[in-house]
């Protein structure tokens, strides 16, 4: 059974699960869902200081502060869904061990529950934009299929890390080192002509399937910040890894999937 039937098939419990994560994350909270809405601004004014005024990484033909927000929106989409989906069977090890059905509806559900948060996040946009009077260009709908493919790649390592943590509990801790690196590896501290100014890193930079992809979602939105044709064959390449690490996910997922219950 692929993950998109099997979603399908369960998707009431797809559902209890999502809305079960959105209800803890800002239960007992003060500001509740605010809080999924002053994140994103409170990272973008911290890495406006960091790299548009310490490293002068600001320019005259982009708000960088536009720039900041909006890679990070999309950042924190894929880390906060790989570390809730690197926890979703830990998480649920009660619900395993009760009745069956496909394990892989505990990560595809976390990574989706993250969409709510990022929905949020977007509403802090707005104000940046009305403030240096900007309006995205109707190739932001290119978005679309660009966040389709992050999905997919988010959700195939969130099996492969899922899957891992159940068997190894330091995988986690792993994951969590590993997004703390990978954060400078994608263009929101910095722009990516920095890197392009080094045209060997450049190279090995663009491999980055998140880095590619949060790039295209600017460039798509926000033309005057590059072409996105220039992307076109890292975005295949993008494309490619990501669907070669969903089915890579998914195999490994499944075909481990019995042994779930020797270590609960």
């Amino acid at each position: 059974m692929s993950v998109l039937a099997s979603v399908t098939t369960h998707r009431e419990l797809v559902e209890n699960l999502v809305m079960r994560d959105i209800k803890a994350r800002y239960k007992q909270s003060v500001l509740g869902y605010a809080w999924a809405v002053l994140n994103p601004l409170v990272l973008t004014f911290v890495y406006y200081l960091v790299g548009g005024i310490f490293l002068g990484q600001a320019n005259a033909t982009f708000p960088f502060a536009v720039h900041i927000c909006f890679g990070v929106l999309f950042w924190n989409l894929f880390s906060t869904g790989l570390l809730t989906a690197t926890e979703g069977l830990v998480s649920h090890l009660s619900l395993i061990t009760k009745v069956y059905f496909p394990r892989e509806v505990f990560p595809v559900s976390a990574v989706i529950s993250k969409l709510v948060d990022f929905g949020f996040g977007l509403i802090g946009l707005i104000p940046l934009l009305l403030m240096y009077r900007l309006l995205p260009a109707p190739t932001i709908l290119l978005c679309i299929p660009l966040l389709a493919i992050q999905l997919l790649f988010t959700m195939g390592l969130g099996m492969l890390c899922a899957c891992a943590n159940l068997f190894y509990r330091d995988v986690r801790y792993l994951v969590q080192l590993s997004l703390g690196i990978w954060l400078y590896l994608v263009p929101n501290i910095y722009t990516l002509e920095k890197v392009a100014a080094y045209p060997g890193v450049y190279k090995f930079y663009m491999l980055n399937p998140m880095a590619v992809l949060i790039e295209a979602y600017r460039r798509a939105a926000f033309p005057q910040t590059g072409s996105l044709i220039e992307l076109l064959p890292y975005l295949g390449l993008a494309t490619v890894s990501a669907v070669a690490i969903f089915i890579i996910g998914y195999t490994v997922f499944k075909r481990n999937e019995a042994r779930f219950a020797e270590f609960i």
